[in-house]
């Protein structure tokens, strides 16, 4: 695996996975330190979220010029694009509103149906019950009705629309629901037929507009204590990270207070945080629930039984509440 990712160039986009089965992430090999892989992580919406470091030993796969990188190269094109748009709607009519922006700009659409099935397309008619499709992934863009009670979930995306404001109003984003699917994120408005979710949390690489049916929301829970973050950019704290020492590395990620993910030989799963104390061999975690989102505990890790690190380009400020 070493020499394959040796030839790789630095600017092609790869799927590479970690484990033999389920999901795979996407981005660019950024070079190799010592038992280390170094590749950075593009989310599903075109952002760079950060560096994954993987042994090795344990890559099993790595994909490249397949359909999937072909459709997120274009994502990638479009977030980086300066055409991304903010979207002001009227409160009273709000949700007639974003159905006839999404018409009017052609704005694409994955729309999720009762059976998990999915499709993409653009809505090209909004009545009472109706919503009117046209199909993008299939051969011909076919077009299709189907009640709205059909269509569980609508994602919008963030690489076309920046962000969504309510006129005269300002969004608190601190309220967290629970939906079907296990979707997770802030309420952004809601009537008695939708709801707009703001889809985001500290461990995802990107957020995301999703509409869902009030209906099949189950839970609604307002933060408590809120861990406030800013992006940052790696090349400001990393300038070749593939030559530092792994040992620098987190120690740039304590001085900085940067989000990491961990895995680690006597771990079965993944811990989230930030480095509250760093030793020369060992350093103390300060654990952030993926659930809730604040601090819950502190674990102790050796830096040589590291087996896998996610450097996010996010670091912590502070905790409100």
């Amino acid at each position: 695996m070493k020499k394959f990712l040796e030839k790789i160039g630095k600017d092609e986009l790869l799927e590479y996975y970690r484990l033999s089965k389920g999901r795979f992430a996407v981005g660019n090999f950024v070079g190799i330190n010592g038992q280390f892989a170094i590749f950075t992580s593009i989310s599903k919406y075109g952002k760079n979220g950060g560096f994954r470091f993987i042994k090795i030993d344990d890559l099993k796969r790595i994909a490249k010029n397949t359909e999937y990188l072909a459709s997120m190269k274009e994502k990638i094109k479009e977030r980086n694009s300066e055409n991304r748009r903010i979207v002001e709607l009227e409160k009273n009519k709000f949700f007639k509103e974003l159905f006839k922006y999404l018409k009017k700009n052609k704005i694409k659409l994955k729309i999720f149906f009762e059976d998990d099935y999915q499709k993409e397309g653009y809505l090209l008619k909004e009545t009472k019950e109706f919503l009117h499709f046209q199909w993008c992934d299939e051969e011909g863009n076919p077009e299709e009705v189907i009640r709205k009670s059909e269509a569980k979930r609508i994602e919008i995306g963030e690489n076309i629309i920046k962000d969504i404001i309510i006129k005269g109003e300002k969004v608190k984003k601190n309220k967290i629901i629970v939906a079907e699917d296990d979707i997770q994120g802030d309420i952004f408005f809601q009537d008695e037929d939708y709801s707009l979710i703001y889809e985001n949390n500290l461990f995802w690489e990107d957020s995301n507009f999703v509409i869902v049916r009030t209906t099949d929301i189950w839970e609604i829970t307002e933060k408590v204590y809120k861990i406030e973050t800013e992006s940052v950019s790696p090349n400001d704290i990393f300038s070749d990270i593939s030559n530092m020492e792994i040992k620098e590395i987190l120690k740039r990620c304590y001085e900085n207070k940067i989000l990491i993910d961990f895995e680690y030989e006597q771990s079965y799963y993944e811990k989230y945080g930030i480095i509250e104390k760093f030793e020369d061999d060992k350093l103390i975690l300060k654990e952030i629930s993926k659930i809730s989102g604040i601090f819950v505990s502190k674990s102790e890790i050796l830096i040589k039984d590291i087996s896998f690190l996610f450097v996010r380009n996010c670091r912590v400020l502070r905790v409100v509440g």
